[in-house]
Parts: structure tokens; C-alpha cells; sequence
């Protein structure tokens, strides 16, 4: 590419809803963004998981800044008439000519901390071959760990209340930069949402992308979060 890594962005789709926690310079902008996103799901999700989901939002943005993970953000929906929280996080992985290894890297997503139940190749919208996997973590994962790993506590700080968290990761490599691979997690307390996690997820990964202008397809069907590019791209 021709234009100065200057003028490059990264750019990551976001589903409705988003509500973004890395890709901030100060710490009062994504707070302001909170505020824009949560308050007016207050109502239905109630005062105590709201406060909670503050909090889990400030431990998650602490740890994302020292960690690999380049956006993270968390979406408020309803699954069968009932709140949920789910998280999703990006990295990219630098990877050496002959070591391109996505299984391994969805391994090294969970580490200690979960289980891989199930590895398959996937086909992007874009024809391109991805690598996703169907995890459980233990509670103990905490968005920003490794490889982007995420949960987003909703009921409180500290451990979350539930046993097990269900999760999708979908392994990619960038569009004409094959040693560049983008890792996209997708967290649940629920584990019965990992199959609409899965859409989620593989959507996400599928529209992002380097350059100076926004990706086309998929990412024009929500929003799109340009974001500086990974140093070393």
C-alpha cells in the first residue's frame, strides 16, 4: 500500500448497540461514552446491574491497557425476551512466514482458563477461510487477559455469578496480509448464546481491516470504529 502508516487506520465492525471500552485516548471519553450508551437500558436492566456493569467496564478497560487487545466492546441485547451482556474483543497476531497456526492461537485465546469443545473452518461472507471455535471459560477470564479473551461481569465486580461462560472465537487473516491474523472473541454468561455469538463474531472478523477508508460489506451493516493500526503492522 502506497499511503504512510500515518495515514492508515484499523478499522473493526460494531454491532448495534456497542458500546466500545479500548479504543479511547483518555479514560473521561470512554466514560462519557458509557454513560451515551448504558443509561438508557437503565430501566430494564436495573439499577444493580447497571452500577455492576460500570464497574465490570472500568476492570475491563484496566486491563485491555496492558494487554495485546486493540478494541473491545460490550453489546446489551435480549435473548428470548431477557437482558443479556455479551462481550467481544479484536487482536491481531503477528505470525512468521510458515507459522501460521489459527488452532493454536484459539488455544492460546483460553489458555488454562477454558475448554476448547469444538475447531472448524468456517467461510467468511468474502470467501475467505476462517478458523472458529466453540469454548467454555471459567469464570475467572477476564476480558483483556492474553489474545482477548472476554467476559463482562453483569450481576458484579470480582467473580462474575456464573459457573462457566460461554464464548466463540473466529481466526482470520487480514485481507492481503496473510502473517497478520485477526483473533475476534465473543463471551456469553449464558452458554446456550454461543450459536448467535457465532454470527456475531464471524461478522466482526470479516469486516476488519487496514487502510485509510472503511471497510465495505458487512461492517456498513452496523458501524465501523477506526481505531490506530497495531504497531509492527
Amino acid at each position: 500500500m502506497d499511503t504512510t502508516a500515518a495515514q492508515k487506520q484499523f478499522w473493526v465492525p460494531t454491532p448495534p448497540g456497542w458500546v466500545e471500552i479500548a479504543a479511547f485516548d483518555t479514560d473521561a471519553r470512554a466514560e462519557a461514552h458509557w454513560r451515551d450508551m448504558i443509561e438508557p437500558a437503565r430501566e430494564h436492566l436495573g439499577d444493580g446491574p447497571t452500577d455492576h456493569l460500570y464497574l465490570g467496564l472500568r476492570e475491563a478497560r484496566a486491563a485491555v491497557a496492558r494487554s495485546g487487545v486493540t478494541s473491545a466492546g460490550v453489546v446489551v441485547t435480549e435473548v428470548d425476551d431477557k437482558p443479556a451482556v455479551w462481550t467481544f474483543s479484536t487482536t491481531i497476531e503477528k505470525v512468521a512466514s510458515g507459522e501460521v497456526n489459527p488452532v493454536a492461537l484459539v488455544e492460546r485465546a483460553v489458555g488454562t482458563a477454558g475448554t476448547v469443545e469444538r475447531v472448524e473452518d468456517i467461510t467468511l461472507v468474502d470467501g475467505r477461510t476462517a478458523v472458529q471455535a466453540f469454548l467454555t471459560l471459567s469464570p475467572e477470564t477476564r476480558l483483556g487477559r492474553a489474545h482477548g479473551s472476554a467476559t463482562a461481569p453483569a450481576g458484579g465486580t470480582g467473580t462474575p455469578p456464573v459457573e462457566r461462560l460461554g464464548s466463540c472465537v473466529v481466526a482470520v487473516a487480514l485481507p492481503g496480509r496473510p502473517h497478520d491474523l485477526v483473533l475476534v472473541t465473543g463471551s456469553s454468561p449464558d452458554p446456550e448464546h454461543r450459536p448467535l455469538l457465532a454470527h456475531v463474531v464471524s461478522a466482526i472478523a470479516a469486516g476488519v481491516h487496514v487502510g485509510t477508508e472503511p471497510p465495505e460489506g458487512v461492517a456498513r451493516a452496523s458501524g465501523v470504529l477506526p481505531v490506530n493500526e497495531p504497531a509492527g503492522t
